[in-house]
């Protein structure tokens, strides 16, 4: 059954049950990573992954201007707005610095600043010229709210559809603190007093002018104010109803959202309120110094990762808390656990250990559950798939040479084989020169004359019809040898299996195959020789293996089938013939 026939809450609950026995049986006391192993656990149950990977983070940045600016309820005027948007674009803000300095994209949308913002990186999708002036007036209309929702839900598809795994969400806006206190007022149901906080550094004669405008806002609209629409319509900015629009599409997505301060947190709560659903996909990065912003992350359910005073927006808060989501997820990934390391575990539920052990394999079979995050897209694992089948060995080659990055490329993946104890048992001979092709094309025709003698009549016929190689039309070839003695101390791995380092030459072979076909190139295994005369003719020691001569070159055709399946010679077992279940001989059906 696959994942999209699933529940998302099963999925993400079985998930978080594994992962938080993961976490127990990890090298480390119970609990000793704190705040981080909420957050692992969290992460599991979002991506519905025991072991979380976020690795493409994103940064959404709205910015807007409030029309209730002209109340003086900012130490900023409201052309400040536009100008630290242009300030960003340009990579001069905080919040430039810290995605800059993570490789995060910043993408920044002008929903609603007031004047044009005078930098071509920020996307102007502007829904008005700022909102009204929420102290006499609603902030906006029903029909903006959606328009900035939708804004922000159509920015967050498109990140996701470019890979992005996790957003980060930033805001710009002169005035939204005032916006978002409003809003919080309402949404948590409590005073101003509660939620009253200095913004961008009020003193406390306009902290006491924030307070007798924020008061005078709510009177005038709680009356009205029916349902949570009303609330944003009224009382909220632009930029707040784009990062709710973010929230709604990520979850939709199950894409994880990591919140930065009071204003986005305001937007979240706001967003949890319409869509219940969407709590379950946000990411406290830190609490402000906005006494509102603790309340609403208490109502919110959420855990902020820092808690270091911060008052700026931008993102920032969500920049700096990133890099130890990004940690957790590796601390899950690859800390070991006791079994592994052969540590004693002190604290192991030896009856828990036992039933999930028992429960896993049933479970996952039931829900079609994978515990890691794959790394590559359904394209990238269809190309690695028609490389593979695509896969063929040829005899007909052209004359044109192989580029030499190609061929660089294509012996590096070779050299990327795994091999037993890391010993790299191989070495690669590029040959060019006619004159030593020639020899060896003399010793391989000898050898295949001669192996015709295992055959009779028409087969035998058949065979030398067959063309088995390409030493003097390909424009190179290579040797592949093994050394089997490569390594001057015992080679872990290899104690019981000592033909491994030709195993791992195989493997090096296969890498090099594969490679070639994603190249365009084609190669030929040409394996009627004896090693004494490779060795004679290459001048290869003779503790060393010439294991095959494989033809490269750029070929007119690549056949659908092998050439000796179309030409009757033989054809591929079925796989069901050959694999087999617990024991030797007892098929899977």
């Amino acid at each position: 059954m696959s994942h999209s026939f699933l529940n998302k809450a099963q999925l993400g609950e079985w998930a978080e049950r594994r992962a938080h026995a993961r976490l127990r049986d990890l090298t480390k006391p119970l609990g000793s990573l704190g705040e981080l192993e909420h957050l692992i656990a969290r992460l599991a149950r979002i991506t519905g992954r025991v072991i979380p990977k976020l690795e493409r983070p994103a940064l959404l940045m709205f910015a807007a201007d409030h029309g209730v600016t002209r109340e003086g309820v900012s130490a900023y005027g409201d052309e400040v707005t536009e100008e630290m948007v242009v300030n960003i674009c340009m990579g001069g803000a905080v919040s430039s610095v810290l995605a800059r300095q993570q490789e995060i994209p910043i993408t920044v949308v002008d929903v609603g600043v007031r004047s044009r913002v005078r930098h071509p990186a920020a996307h102007v999708c502007k829904v008005d010229l700022g909102t009204k002036n929420l102290a006499i007036e609603p902030a906006m209309t029903r029909q903006q709210a959606e328009q900035a929702v939708e804004t922000g839900k159509q920015f967050a598809y498109q990140l996701i559809h470019a890979g992005h795994d996790v957003i980060l969400v930033g805001e710009m806006g002169i005035g939204n603190t005032t916006a978002s206190s409003a809003m919080a007022a309402q949404l948590l149901q409590c005073s101003i007093s509660e939620v009253l906080g200095r913004g961008t550094g009020l003193n406390d004669d306009a902290l006491a002018k924030k307070s007798e405008v924020l008061s005078k806002a709510v009177t005038l609209h709680s009356p009205f104010i029916q349902n949570d629409w009303d609330i944003l319509v009224r009382l909220g900015g632009f930029e707040i109803a784009a990062i709710a629009g973010v929230i709604w599409a990520a979850s939709e997505r199950n894409v994880p959202v990591v919140l930065d301060g009071f204003i986005t947190c305001t937007a979240a709560l706001w967003a949890v309120q319409v869509e219940p659903r969407s709590s379950e996909y946000l990411l406290a990065s830190h609490v402000s110094a906005e006494p509102g912003h603790r309340l609403v992350l208490q109502k919110l359910g959420l855990r902020p990762l820092l808690d270091i005073g911060m008052r700026l927006g931008e993102g920032s808060g969500a920049l700096l808390s990133f890099p130890m989501i990004r940690l957790a997820c590796h601390i899950m990934a690859e800390t070991a656990t006791f079994t592994d390391a052969r540590v004693s575990h002190p604290h192991r539920i030896q009856q828990e250990t036992s039933e999930m052990a028992a429960n896993v394999e049933h479970e996952a079979g039931e829900i079609g559950f994978t515990p890691i995050q794959l790394d590559f897209n359904k394209e990238e694992q269809a190309a690695v798939y028609k490389a593979i089948l695509a896969r063929r060995d040829i005899r007909v080659f052209l004359p044109d040479p192989i580029p030499d990055s190609v061929l660089q490329r294509i012996l590096l993946a070779a050299h990327h084989g795994p091999s037993v104890g890391y010993m790299q048992p191989w070495n690669f001979i590029v040959i060019r020169d006619k004159r030593i092709l020639q020899e060896l094309q003399k010793v391989v025709e000898r050898e295949r004359v001669r192996a015709a003698e295992n055959y009779l009549d028409l087969e035998q016929a058949h065979y030398l019809r067959l063309k088995v190689e390409g030493l003097l039309q390909a424009p190179l070839t290579i040797c592949v040898t093994n050394d089997p003695n490569k390594s001057d101390k015992p080679v872990l791995g290899r104690n019981t299996i000592p033909e491994t380092d030709l195993m791992s030459t195989a493997c090096a072979i296969e890498n090099m195959w594969l490679a070639a076909r994603t190249e365009g190139v084609a190669i030929g295994w040409v394996s009627m020789y004896q090693k004494a005369d490779v060795r004679e003719i290459l001048e290869i020691p003779d503790t060393v293996d010439p294991v095959a001569l494989l033809t490269m070159g750029y070929t007119p055709h690549f056949p659908e089938i092998p050439v000796l399946e179309r030409v009757g010679w033989g054809n591929r077992l079925p796989l069901e013939d050959i694999v087999f279940e617990n024991v030797w001989g007892k098929s899977q059906r």
